[in-house]
């Protein structure tokens, strides 16, 4: 892997993005060049060779010495004009390779296909392999083919190889993967270092065991490390040093939760290690001196899971703050994107989870609904009975597909001063529709074409790591079976006829490269829509904020939102 550097943390998020971004109907879907397969480009002297002959040949050769089908590769061959090479024109060499990988090789495999194209290239050509140069093209730019072996590029700036691979191979080097829906995850956890909830050292620790698009030795790494801080944590708290178990607590909490996020609805572990991270959680919530109050509010037949946040464990009144995600977070988790923040500030903060988040679909067995003021009125009246809680200084604030929830419960609930959407969404299933080519769209709540819809969804999921995780878990949240009856689900969840009854002020957040459902252009859509006092807030590339709900920078995000409600409903002090 390449080593770490800003750019190249940029550069992999560009790729994440921009996979995330793209509607899926490319070129595979119509023919051509697939995008997503490598590509080879030979450029050589001007010569007598027979290169139609010497292309299929190597063609053959690699397939055979790679595995990989001839098919899924592309060639072509160009030619110098002139070549003036180590001081003196130069007529047979020397022969250079460029390699387009396009993010699914491991660094096994791309050093295996250099070689594999080195000989065949030195056979069909009777170039001695020492005149062979090949080098790969973004996002793996790590290594090299030169001399007649397979390097890599920073054994030419100076930098010797074994410190390289001890520290950068095993540790900084595997921070960032191939696999976007890796570097999403990884990134979301990075993000929550400046709350206590990671630590950086232990989640490079972890991502050095992690193997890219291996989403097994994902769970081993993060679940293993999660038990070797939470047993650090027990012991210490058995000591009396409360407050290093606390911190660690916090940390294990999240290392859990990481390790659970491709097992959920599939695989027990995914529920136990839920249940893993929760239960650290609350050992936390014990040593925090009454400032995290496990909380449980009643809801219909049942109640919802949450906390009450506090800066300090008097009842002094102040201004409330509540809290959700959207489709993948949990309460533990928004307390480390926000509520650590905001208490700082004064804010009591009240975080919660609905049905399809957390507990209530992991044990509960609850799916999302999309009458959402259903759930954030039993939470406001929960709210209005707490001590040290001032009912006319309240906020919401929901995140991700909770800029749907959010503002669909604030059009029926007016008890509600401010309201905080990051970021906002007319509609998640528009949002969703961008991701596949319009085939999908026209089928969906078409009958016959349900089986045409489910069949080209699962291609694209299959060629896209993020997409399907992203759909993994909405068909659990969601209860649906196939995708084709999870969009008819979707098209349920619309506010294009509520947003204009909002009546609370509004802040629309948004990020200038979110594209996770078109977000960005749904934030703005939903912030057009909305008729009463509001106000738009777009993050940039400027600070590192410009993805998905600012995502791996929670820090800088809460700063401006929380700045936003200061000036509203600034505690006083």
């Amino acid at each position: 892997m390449t080593p770490v550097t800003p750019r190249h943390v940029l550069a992999s998020l560009f790729v994440v993005l921009a996979v995330l971004s793209c509607p899926a109907a490319d070129a595979a879907a119509s023919g051509g060049i697939d995008p997503a397969d490598p590509m080879v480009r030979i450029t050589y002297p001007k010569s007598g060779l027979d290169v139609p002959a010497v292309l299929a040949a190597v063609s053959r050769e690699v397939s055979k010495a790679t595995g990989l089908g001839e098919e899924f590769v592309t060639y072509y061959w160009q030619t110098f004009d002139a070549v003036h090479a180590m001081g003196q024109p130069a007529k047979d060499k020397p022969l250079f390779v460029d390699l387009y990988v396009p993010g699914f090789f491991t660094d096994e495999q791309v050093g295996a296909m250099m070689s594999a194209l080195a000989d065949s290239l030195s056979k069909n050509t009777g170039l001695d392999k020492k005149w062979v140069f090949v080098h790969t093209h973004f996002p793996l730019q790590g290594q090299v083919y030169i001399s007649g072996e397979v390097s890599r590029w920073d054994n030419y700036r100076g930098k010797p190889e074994k410190p390289l691979r001890d520290m950068a191979d095993r540790a900084m080097g595997r921070f960032l993967f191939n696999d976007g829906a890796f570097v999403f995850q990884c990134l979301w956890r990075a993000g929550l270092i400046a709350a206590g909830g990671a630590d950086l050292g232990e989640m490079l620790t972890i991502t050095s065991q992690v193997k890219d698009y291996d989403k097994e030795s994902w769970y081993q790494a993060w679940n293993a490390m999660a038990r070797r801080v939470r047993d650090a944590a027990d012991r210490d708290a058995a000591a009396g040093h409360a407050v290093s178990a606390m911190q660690q607590y916090f940390r294990a909490t999240e290392y859990f939760r990481a390790s659970s996020i491709y097992l959920f609805g599939s695989d027990p572990r995914g529920a136990t290690a839920w249940q893993d991270g929760r239960d650290t959680f609350l050992k936390a919530a014990q040593l925090s001196e009454g400032r995290i109050r496990p909380v449980r509010i009643p809801y219909e037949k049942t109640t919802l899971p949450g906390y009450l946040v506090t800066p300090d464990n008097t009842n002094r009144k102040r201004p409330l703050l509540l809290i959700q995600t959207g489709l993948d977070g949990t309460a533990e988790d928004l307390y480390f994107i926000l509520a650590a923040h905001a208490v700082k500030r004064g804010y009591a903060c009240l975080i919660y989870e609905g049905p399809g988040q957390g507990e209530m679909i992991v044990k509960q067995n609850l799916p999302f609904r999309s009458d959402w003021e259903k759930v954030v009125t039993p939470v406001v009246d929960f709210a209005m009975t707490l001590p040290g809680v001032d009912p006319r200084r309240m906020a919401i604030i929901g995140y991700s597909m909770g800029g749907y929830l959010v503002p669909r419960a604030l059009a029926f609930e007016k008890r509600i001063q401010w309201g905080i959407a990051d970021g906002g969404v007319v509609s998640p299933f528009e949002g969703v529709m961008t991701k596949f080519p319009a085939e999908v769209q026209k089928g969906v709540d078409v009958p016959a074409q349900a089986a045409r819809v489910d069949e080209i969804v699962a291609q694209e999921m299959a060629r896209h790591p993020e997409l399907n995780q992203f759909i993994s878990q909405m068909l659990w949240t969601f209860e649906a079976k196939t995708p084709s009856a999870l969009f008819s689900k979707l098209k349920r969840f619309n506010q294009a006829d509520t947003m204009g009854k909002i009546e609370t002020e509004m802040l629309v957040v948004n990020s200038s490269e979110d594209q996770v459902a078109a977000s960005n252009a749904q934030s703005k859509l939903f912030f057009n829509g909305v008729k009463a006092k509001k106000t738009y807030m777009e993050f940039d590339a400027s600070r590192g904020t410009q993805f998905h709900c600012q995502l791996g920078a929670p820090l800088a995000s809460s700063e401006r939102i929380l700045d936003w409600l200061d000036e509203r409903a600034r505690p006083r002090q």
